[in-house]
């Protein structure tokens, strides 16, 4: 079959290893060879080498964006603006002026063409007819030093953009096989989509809370067709009928953008929540996680138990309360950690005062700095205690 693609290789990964074929078979002699094939004088030669200087410099900038690209691109769930395209021709795009390139590199060496062959076949592709491509080639008998020092120039340029291009394809098959192994552990895939939803929820708490405050706008937003409508959200609606997260997660890595996961943390808040505004709340702040929620509930209840017979300035102990704040991981920070503590202990009738910002922020930097004290005994004794608090609940249940 004849080929209709104007394109070095049929898709992305087949572009890369083609090209990886040129960088591999390019040596002196076969430029030599492509040179006198052309006939090309020093004008010539000179005007090919600020040619390629110039896709080298662009290629240099790529390059230096697609190794930042490649620190996070496996360590996020989604991808920007993909609209499902797959990810072998997001990551080749990353180099696309290096790609396009060496197909006018190679054209620089071709010979001319015939506007179609005798037999009505179309013409071969730039990479097949070009003479530096050649496997049919005699070397030079008197070798690079016979040549103008212009030679020497281009032959040097085209070593420095052929080995770019060497260390961009390579940074994009490693991104490619790291992503494949990513998308086959689950626990990972899992820890990432996790990670995704909570990033979200962080970013519209103040829907969230909105939410959980005005029950008009909490059935104005289930009702929204960008919530509702499953044509318009194949993302949301795949994550509503998968059997599994797994599933979910390995299908979609990669394969959404962050407004679907915007869409998929809005859904999870109200709907885990069964329309408890407390709940939904609390997911905010500590995740999806329900049996972690309850925990954390139960033991801010009996808080009590966990403190000292006498506390300093009638007020809960600052590192105590740190320490219980890095046991519940809260999702989105510091203060609203101390805004769900505060108004659940003192629902809770609790004993003692509550603490602001500045008190937790001393105790982290005094835990952090201040190594002389038993602070890790201290944290050992007091974990122990809400663990052996947590296990009583267990129990009860």
């Amino acid at each position: 079959m004849a080929r209709t693609s104007p394109h070095i290789g049929n898709t992305p990964l087949e572009m890369m290893n083609l090209i990886l074929e040129f960088v591999k078979n390019f040596e002196v002699d076969r430029l030599l060879y492509a040179i006198n094939g052309k006939h090309l004088d020093e004008d010539d030669i000179e005007s090919i080498t600020d040619d390629i200087e110039e896709y080298n410099n662009k290629l240099c900038r790529q390059k230096t964006h697609l190794y930042k690209f490649g620190k996070t691109f496996n360590k996020r769930f989604t991808t920007e603006n993909n609209k499902l395209v797959d990810s072998s021709l997001k990551v080749s795009r990353k180099i696309r002026s290096g790609t396009a390139g060496v197909k006018k590199v190679l054209k620089f060496f071709c010979k001319p063409l015939r506007k179609r062959l005798p037999d009505g076949r179309e013409n071969p592709q730039a990479h097949e007819r070009s003479m530096i491509n050649t496997p049919n080639y005699v070397a030079d008998l008197f070798g690079l030093e016979s040549y103008p020092q212009c030679v020497m120039k281009l032959f040097t340029i085209m070593l420095e953009f052929y080995g770019n291009l060497d260390d961009c394809i390579a940074e994009c098959k490693r991104l490619l096989q790291q992503e494949k192994e990513t998308r086959h552990n689950l626990k990972q895939l899992l820890t990432l989509l996790d990670q995704a939803i909570e990033k979200s929820q962080r970013e519209q708490a103040h829907i969230i809370l909105s939410m959980n405050s005005n029950p008009e706008m909490m059935k104005a937003i289930k009702n929204d067709e960008q919530l509702s409508s499953d044509e318009c959200n194949p993302v949301l609606k795949a994550f509503k009928r998968c059997k599994s997260k797994e599933e979910f997660a390995q299908r979609y890595f990669h394969n959404c953008m962050p407004s679907d996961i915007s869409k998929i943390s809005l859904y999870s808040s109200y709907s885990n929540s069964d329309d408890d505004p407390e709940m939904m709340k609390a997911i905010m702040v500590f995740g999806n996680d329900r049996d972690k929620i309850v925990r954390i509930n139960y033991a801010i209840d009996h808080f009590d138990s966990l403190l000292p017979a006498q506390c300093k300035r009638n007020k809960i102990p600052a590192m105590l309360l740190y320490f219980f704040m890095v046991w519940c991981s809260p999702a989105i920070g510091v203060k609203s950690f101390l805004d769900y503590f505060n108004k659940r202990y003192d629902a809770a009738n609790g004993r003692w005062g509550t603490l602001g910002y500045s008190a937790i922020n001393g105790a982290h930097s005094k835990c952090t700095l201040d190594r002389e004290n038993d602070i890790d005994v201290q944290r050992a004794e007091f974990l122990k205690k809400i663990e052996d608090l947590v296990s009583i609940f267990n129990k009860e249940k």
